[in-house]
């Protein structure tokens, strides 16, 4: 018997600044259709709707500002998740 692959991955509920967003972590060791179309790390509001990182480059000064918001946001919940990503310890 040989291992051929693992995938990881992580799901988090994080509450931040009075909201929560659904956080998911995906990644593996060989190719795999669960990363098509999609980073390793997700973030998703209370409404199951994803929290819009990219923009067009024919987006205006509104949507720039939002996807910069968005941005930080992102970057604050990863880099919680990141410190808290092994603090699962479940009693098997």
């Amino acid at each position: 018997m040989k291992l051929t692959g693992n995938i990881l991955q992580r799901s988090f509920l994080v509450e931040y600044k009075g909201k929560e967003y659904y956080v998911n972590y995906l990644s593996a060791d060989y190719p795999t259709p669960l990363l098509l179309n999609r980073e390793s790390w997700e973030i998703t509001n209370e409404d199951g709707e994803e929290l819009q990182i990219y923009q067009f480059n024919s987006a205006n000064k509104k949507e720039r500002e939002k996807v910069e918001e968005n941005i930080k946001i992102f970057n604050e919940i990863i880099g919680f998740c990141i410190k808290k990503f092994n603090a699962y310890n479940p009693k098997l």
